[in-house]
């Protein structure tokens, strides 16, 4: 259970989770099969846990197989699986805090030791999982909470949104414009072992630096990353809440954007800002109700005690959460672009103009064509 924890992310590359687009869209399909859910990096870290050679020095291939059945939820009970990825799991009640303290915020702080402490395994006839006894709901309620406020606050603070984007466009346009046969390399996993050896070797500071040097010619990931390390950021020229938008075909074809929409509407505002469509960015993001956020998209987290007569759900449990209403959710669009501005005068002036036009821009392009309008098939 301990190793599975440590390993369940040694499958990220470089970046890490803001690289996992790129490895979605340039893994080999013909030779790699990803069913349901799985993400690219579950599946990397499956091979190296089961192939590496430095990690079979401390663990059997049956240990190995053990770890991996724990994290894709073949082996054993489900508290296992939970412990690793779920509402409670051991994971965020780390980064949690480590992220709070690291960026200098107290959003992030729970009682690590109470919440712990009220941890309990709920039993049935098949199944063993994660579970909290009735006297640790008000620590779960902080830690819930907790991970609300660092997502509002960190997590989808603009810089953090703007430089993530940076890069992952980096790395697109430097496969697809700029031809860089390391870079596709890097990120077309086939599934050999090979593949995964080379793949192990990436780092950030490797990736970065290997895409400023000297032998890297110019374009568009080097530009970018020059940009990123000078910390001349893209401007976020543009946010709107999707809700606020009154056309209601408008919202919800912005809350349902494909990846080739948001090409066309970053090709249209390029127009608009006479600026090449490639380097903007057009950004869609969700932040869930913190009710919602309790469950982290997994089964709703358990409450057990003395004083309940049989095992009910979290929300049910919490005076606070059932308060609050769990369909409401903030959908963002948001636009970063390499803009810049003589003085704070002309900022404001700009981004009002900006925010008019480019709403324009999102409102015509929902709307429907000649084909819809006339209700042709």
């Amino acid at each position: 259970m301990r190793l599975a924890a440590l390993l369940h992310d040694i499958g990220h590359g470089p970046f890490s989770h803001v690289s996992e687009p790129v490895l979605e869209k340039y893994f080999d399909r013909e030779k790699v099969n990803i069913e349901g859910k799985v993400q690219i990096h579950e599946k990397l870290t499956e091979a190296i846990i089961r192939e590496d050679e430095v990690l079979g020095h401390g663990l059997s291939p049956r240990d190995r197989e053990r770890i991996i059945g724990i994290l894709n939820g073949t082996y054993g009970d489900s508290v296992l699986k939970h412990i690793v990825s779920g509402p409670l799991d051991a994971d965020k009640q780390a980064y949690l805090l480590r992220d709070s303290y690291f960026c200098g915020v107290k959003y992030g702080v729970f009682d690590l030791s109470r919440l712990s402490s009220t941890l309990a395994v709920q039993r049935d006839s098949d199944d063993r999982d994660l579970a909290i006894n009735e006297d640790g709901v008000h620590a779960l309620e902080q830690f819930v909470l907790a991970k609300y406020y660092m997502t509002t606050q960190v997590y989808r603070h603009k810089v953090r949104l703007i430089t993530d984007s940076m890069i992952g466009r980096a790395l697109d346009l430097g496969i697809r414009e700029d031809g860089i046969e390391w870079l596709r390399k890097v990120y077309t996993y086939d599934g050999s072992r090979d593949y995964v050896r080379e793949y192990k070797t990436w780092t950030d500071e490797r990736l970065t630096n290997e895409i400023l040097s000297p032998r890297t010619p110019d374009g568009y990931a080097k530009s970018i990353f020059q940009n990123l390390t000078q910390r001349q950021l893209h401007k976020r020229i543009a946010t709107y809440r999707i809700q606020e938008f009154d056309d209601p075909i408008a919202r919800k074809g912005l809350s349902e954007l494909s990846s080739s929409d948001k090409i066309e509407l970053e090709k249209r505002i390029g127009t608009y800002l006479s600026a090449d469509h490639n380097l903007v960015i057009v950004n869609t993001f969700s932040i869930k109700s913190v009710r919602e956020q309790a469950r982290n998209s997994e089964a709703s987290i358990i409450v057990m005690g003395p004083d309940v007569e049989k095992p009910a759900i979290f929300e049910a449990k919490s005076a606070l959460f059932r308060s609050i209403d769990e369909a409401v959710q903030e959908k963002y669009i948001e636009v970063y672009a390499p803009i810049k501005y003589i003085d704070d005068k002309q900022k404001k002036k700009l981004k009002s103009q900006y925010h008019g036009e480019i709403r324009s821009i999102l409102n015509d392009f929902m709307q429907p064509g000649p084909f819809e309008k006339e209700g042709a098939t």
